[in-house]
């Protein structure tokens, strides 16, 4: 069954969109959400974490669609518990957030929150502001100077183009990177606490042992005092 809610966006410029919810995922179902972006190269921000599932299966899949993605996901994620992104909107229009959950015995309990910025009035990207301005610029096919400087202006905008994917990705890698720092800081602080309680119930073990030996041993004097006793 697939459960589509749709997040619309304010027009105005310079705003933030952010419409925080919880939804529940069935068992093998998929579950979309959309947002609706009114301008180019806007900054689109998303976080979910699974909060609760059954036999604590926390992961799934998800995938996100662009306006002009003609189906195929920009970006692809499986086996994940909770992320935070952001990425630029080369496109405006509608970007859907569809979330899967393979598991067919367990339901999840999802968080997500969906936000976009387009600074309209704001600060304007210098390198974005020539890469707009160059594409105004009218081109004459007879004119010689103008073709070699439509050819600089392509090569121009294949760069910008290659170094907005590089500074995406390095942007991924960042959060990557820091994601495993936490994870790597959690499971070192899980294997201290396994190690402690591994050493205090030998401890508990080794004076437990003890304790029903010296008891035995009591317990067996005390019986053999009597049966003397009775003996005699």
């Amino acid at each position: 069954m697939l459960l589509k809610s749709v997040l619309y966006a304010s027009l105005c410029a310079g705003i933030s969109m952010a419409s925080p919810l919880t939804f529940i995922l069935g068992k093998g179902e998929q579950e979309c959400f959309y947002t609706l972006t009114p301008d180019i190269d806007c900054e689109i921000s998303y976080y979910f974490a699974v909060q609760h599932a059954d036999n604590n299966d926390y992961k799934l899949n998800y995938d996100i669609y662009g306006p002009d993605s003609s189906g195929k996901a920009i970006i692809s994620r499986s086996g994940e518990r909770q992320g935070e992104w952001t990425f630029i909107g080369d496109s405006k229009g509608e970007y859907s957030f569809c979330f899967d959950n393979p598991s067919q015995y367990s339901e999840r309990v999802v968080d997500l929150e969906i936000k976009y910025k387009c600074d309209r009035q704001g600060p304007i990207d210098v390198k974005r502001a020539n890469r707009k301005q160059e594409r105004n610029i009218p081109l004459k096919r007879g004119d010689g100077t103008s073709s070699e400087g439509g050819m600089s202006e392509q090569l121009h905008r294949s760069l910008d183009d290659k170094l907005d994917v590089i500074e995406r990705q390095l942007y991924i890698l960042e959060r990557n990177m820091d994601y495993y720092s936490t994870r790597n800081e959690r499971n070192h602080y899980t294997v201290s606490s396994t190690e402690r309680r591994i050493t205090m119930f030998s401890i508990y073990g080794i004076l437990l042992i003890v304790g029903m030996s010296l008891g035995q041993i009591l317990v067996l004097k005390w019986i053999f005092k009597e049966s003397r006793r009775q003996q005699v």
